[in-house]
């Protein structure tokens, strides 16, 4: 037979495994991005999503990891373009971030496509001197701590039934989501009893 604290354990490992796929369902299929189409494309289907068939300059919106493909395969334009990843851009972000006890709004995938520019800025030459590419980098960490501290917060406050998740990008998202768990389970454990 089982110890009550074996048996909180093996839940708690199901909790984590349950949040673990509903973060790779969500990350899969219901982050969707806004596309425009350089060529005219065919459409498809593939495992219950269907993309239409596109004329050059259509725009729809799809989910993030078609959106991956179709972009390293020439068909829609570069949907990141928008991102905020200069060193200029970066201090904004930063500094409205700090300014503020609330989450502020940054781009979806910023912490995604972020972690891919610095990487491949790394990796190779780029338009980026050395120097700036370590500012922007260091300007982006700072920006994620900060907003991991604001996630904690928030997340002490919900429960598991009442997840308020305004402007967090859907690495935050996920994020969240794990937070509100363990706080839930320490709370239950530890305070609770």
């Amino acid at each position: 037979m089982l110890k009550s604290s074996e048996s909180t354990d093996i839940a708690f490992e199901q909790s984590e495994l349950v949040s673990e796929l509903a973060r790779l369902k969500f990350e899969q299929s219901e982050s969707k991005v806004k596309v425009k189409f350089i060529k005219e494309f065919t459409g498809f289907s593939y495992d219950g999503y269907n993309i239409p068939r596109s004329t050059k300059g259509s725009r729809i919106e799809i989910p993030y990891f078609i959106a991956e493909v179709l972009f390293d395969r020439s068909i829609i334009e570069d949907f990141k373009k928008d991102i905020p990843t200069s060193l200029q851009d970066m201090t904004a972000v930063l500094r409205s971030e700090l300014r503020s006890g609330e989450l502020q709004p940054v781009h979806p995938f910023l912490h995604t496509i972020m972690k891919n520019i610095v990487l491949s800025e790394e990796l190779k030459d780029s338009t980026f001197s050395e120097l700036e590419n370590k500012r922007r980098k260091s300007k982006f960490n700072q920006l994620t701590v900060e907003r991991i501290s604001k996630l904690v917060k928030m997340a002490d406050k919900q429960t598991t039934s009442t997840r308020k998740q305004t402007n967090m990008t859907v690495s935050e998202h996920v994020l969240f989501n794990k937070i509100v768990d363990l706080v839930q389970y320490w709370k239950d454990e530890f305070i609770s009893k």
